[in-house]
């Protein structure tokens, strides 16, 4: 099964954030992330280098604090070291691209 097609299947009935690894290759990693209205991605800090890609949906990107919305196509460089949260508004589905 496509892995973004995996990831909005199981986005239906989770409470939690819904994460699948869709690409790792020459220090690049692709992750797709679900989040349903009001589940939040707790805070943490980002591995590496890391952009947020919107799919679908909308969230609220919690950062320094400011809150930041994110709608589709919308994309966002996370700054290294900084801790942020993200919650979802609306049904959203997002990547975020890792690189060294």
């Amino acid at each position: 099964m496509d892995t973004l097609k995996k990831v909005a299947e199981k986005l239906l009935t989770s409470d939690r954030p819904v994460v699948e690894k869709i690409f790792s290759a020459n220090n690049t990693t692709v992750i797709a992330f679900g989040l349903k209205s009001g589940v939040e991605l707790s805070e943490h800090t980002a591995p590496s280098r890391a952009k947020l890609v919107m799919i679908q949906g909308v969230v609220n990107f919690h950062i320094n604090g400011e809150v930041l919305r994110f709608t589709v196509q919308d994309s966002f460089d996370i700054p290294l070291d900084i801790k942020h949260s993200v919650v979802g508004v609306e049904d959203a589905m997002f990547l975020i691209v890792l690189s060294q």
